[in-house]
């Protein structure tokens, strides 16, 4: 009987060691994937700077063109 319960326990710790290493392994995997997206995020979070920095400059330079043909004082 005790070479039963012995036999038992060791395949539990067996299983047990399996589970953990697909835990683990499964860990490493999603926080690879999240290392991935948040190099992303910082990508586009400076795409984003990029794009308000040039959407000004060109609202400036469009103001600064309209501005022009406004002094020009031409007839409706």
């Amino acid at each position: 009987m005790a070479l039963e319960n012995i036999e038992q326990l060791e395949a539990k710790i067996d299983r047990l060691i399996d589970r953990h290493e697909r835990v683990k392994k499964e860990r490493e995997t999603i926080e690879k994937k999240l290392q991935q997206k948040e190099s992303e995020w910082h990508h586009l979070r400076g795409q984003m700077r990029q794009f308000e920095r040039e959407r000004s400059e060109l609202r400036d330079k469009l103001d600064r063109i309209i501005g022009q043909f406004a002094a020009l004082d031409l007839p409706d």
